[in-house]
């Protein structure tokens, strides 16, 4: 089975997951996946939980947290 990412940023493929909680917010997380030497290295919850009043507004929170985090990832030597 394949996926289609959200977004790809520096070539890694990022995938949101968004459910509604109890208190009728939406809430976000994000998986990252990249083609490596060894194969697909995948990071689950890399990003979030991110809330938020409507479902995109929460998947555009977290694809921010997750791309501010794979420059984080990409600056360290």
């Amino acid at each position: 089975m394949s996926r289609t990412p959200d977004a790809i940023y520096h070539g890694y493929e990022i995938f949101t997951m968004l459910v509604p909680t109890d208190r009728g917010l939406w809430s976000a997380t994000s998986e990252i996946e990249i083609n490596g030497a060894d194969g697909i290295d995948i990071s689950q919850g890399f990003g979030g939980p991110c809330e938020a009043h409507t479902s995109a507004e929460a998947k555009a929170l977290v694809l921010a947290e997750t791309k501010q985090k794979i420059d984080d990832l990409l600056a360290k030597p």
